[in-house]
């Protein structure tokens, strides 16, 4: 307990910058809300101020042998140390507050006597980065122009660390590791302030104790990570927070090429794009499917947010909001149990993947409002209950069937030809097509009709007449909810013999003039590609208002029992 407290005061001491800022991220407290957004040069001292208080001293501390001499300072100095030997050095060092370290050699640095240091800097490196049993009350880890090599940073045994990086790139030419692999670290912070990019190849968390990990990009450069290597050691993360505040990228993982595969413990997920700033996070669980997921949140300001597949058994909260000319992309999402609330929201431009698994799915993008949605739960086995678009929506169904509210737009929702499950079907404004399984189910289709105005009189198809249509009605099963007034054997009249739609029209006004308000024309045109039309008097004048057309009836199938208000 005492680790972590120290964790959380070193954390509000230097105002980490980025992280889970969101209220509903369970894993926040109040001292970390409070620092969201302050990835500027105000968020630290700065590598320079440091060098001002602590000025460096007028020699370099040489490690070439695994027994360097010892050094100690007056605590107001700062230490010029280079690694010139590939060799593990345990050197006595103190009273300096700042370390300033390049190696021009794959030695490692153990700290085990090195005291008095709260913060390090690496400079200029040639080789291979090695840092063994850090003190946790290391405040932050200054990292500057080229560097190169396999990283490896480790805490002393237990300590349960938080690793907080400033890494600055200004150099003109992109600076490309081989690896970075940390040990004993709870938390992993990185934020970037140069032009030029950083890569990452390969990054290795520690399994047992890293379960925090959160980038930040303040400058035009930007970082990439594992983008085409599994991150590894993520089977203890439990927050993931990415954000870019300017113009520079972040890259963790590429969804269809690298992963975050074994992430059962991950608790909430936010990524935070900036104007121009994209953020790209690969497919997460691939080898083993996360536990639950409290928050996933997606927001951006303009900048392109890009998450690969998702492989959970419960998901609490999505959401997932873009500012317009924005886009944001989530790969396939396999769900056992549930998503519980999932919503879509603002101007961006969004793409979905393929959902699948035996989990139930709510999704509300009523407030979105740039374009439509292309749904597809074909693998789908749980219920969904879905509340989508003003725009055109296509939206394919799983097995299961489930409640549709669609919205305006226009409008294609389809059931698999094997579903088993019954369908509740409600669409709006708009001219929409509603295709229904073979396989026998109780549907319920309201489809609001369409204004008879808007149609072709001389329409002699069902492809010509532009209105709502269902496919595949079953009038021994299904009902179409249409009107507000409950139809009945005096009000609903079925009528042949039309010839297009001006005639089914006429028709249809003919027998609304003497009272009814339901009429359906069967066998229209002689129904040569079989279809039927069903009219409405919306405001009981005595004459139509809407219709819509029902493919593959041809006889007098259809009565008012198959009619509902809803």
């Amino acid at each position: 307990m005492k680790k972590i407290l120290r964790s959380k005061k070193r954390i509000q001491k230097n105002n980490i910058f980025l992280v889970c800022a969101l209220s509903s991220l369970a894993a926040c407290n109040n001292d970390s809300k409070k620092i969201l957004g302050l990835a500027g040069n105000a968020a630290s001292e700065g590598i320079e101020k440091l060098f001002e208080v602590s000025p460096v001293v007028s020699s370099n501390y040489i490690i070439s042998t695994t027994n360097p001499e010892s050094s100690k300072g007056d605590g107001t100095n700062s230490l010029p140390i280079e690694v010139s030997g590939a060799v593990i050095a345990s050197p006595i060092i103190s009273g300096y507050p700042l370390l300033d370290l390049t190696f021009t050699a794959p030695g490692t640095i153990d700290f085990t006597n090195i005291s008095d240091v709260k913060n390090l800097s690496v400079s200029n490196s040639t080789a291979a980065v090695a840092l063994s049993n850090l003190p946790n009350d290391i405040e932050k880890i200054f990292i500057k122009d080229a560097q190169s090599g396999d990283w490896n940073i480790s805490y002393f045994p237990n300590s349960f660390a938080t690793l907080f990086l400033e890494w600055t790139n200004n150099t003109g030419t992109p600076v490309d590791l081989t690896s970075f692999s940390i040990n004993e670290v709870r938390q992993f912070l990185l934020k970037t302030t140069g032009n030029e990019n950083i890569t990452i190849p390969t990054l290795n968390l520690d399994p047992d104790d890293t379960q925090r990990i959160e980038i930040g990009n303040d400058n035009d450069g930007s970082i990439i990570i594992g983008e085409a290597a599994n991150i590894t050691g993520t089977q203890g993360l439990k927050t993931i927070s990415l954000k870019t505040f300017n113009d520079g990228d972040i890259t963790l993982g590429v969804p269809g090429t690298s992963s975050l595969p074994d992430l059962q413990n991950i608790s909430s997920i936010t990524l935070i794009a900036s104007q121009n700033g994209n953020i790209t996070l690969g497919d997460l669980g691939t080898n083993t499917s996360i536990n639950k997921i409290s928050n996933i949140s997606l927001t951006t300001e303009g900048g392109s947010l890009s998450m690969g597949s998702i492989k959970a058994k419960q998901i609490e909260n999505l959401s997932v909001f873009g500012k317009e000319f924005s886009t944001i992309s989530i790969g396939n999402i396999e769900i056992e149990e549930k998503i519980q609330n999932f919503t879509i929201s603002g101007d961006a431009n969004i793409s979905l993947g393929k959902f699948s698994g035996n989990g139930t799915v709510m999704l509300d993008a009523t407030n979105m409002n740039k374009s439509g949605l292309n749904l597809d739960f074909t693998g789908l086995k749980g219920d969904i209950d879905l509340s989508t678009t003003s725009h055109d929506d296509t939206i394919l169904l799983g097995d299961n069937a489930g409640k549709v509210a669609s919205g305006a737009g226009n409008d294609i929702i389809t059931l698999p030809t094997n579903v088993t499950g019954n369908a509740d079907i409600r669409s709006g404004d708009g001219v929409d097509i509603i295709t229904l399984a073979n396989a026998k189910g109780i549907d319920m289709i309201n489809v609001g009709g369409t204004n008879i105005n808007l149609i072709d009189k001389s329409a002699q198809s069902h492809t010509a007449i532009i209105s709502d249509k269902i496919i595949n009605f079953d009038p021994n099963s299904d009902k179409i909810g249409i009107g507000s007034i409950t139809a009945t054997s005096n009000n609903f009249l079925a009528e042949t013999g039309a010839t297009n739609f001006g005639d089914a029209l006429s028709k249809s006004n003919v027998a609304m003039a003497s009272g009814k308000q339901y009429y359906f024309s069967y066998n229209v045109a002689s129904a040569a590609e079989g279809f039927g039309l069903l009219f409405y008097d919306n405001d009981n004048n005595g004459s139509s208002d809407i219709v819509l057309t029902l493919t593959g009836i041809t006889t007098n199938v259809i009565s008012h029992e198959n009619l509902i208000i809803v």
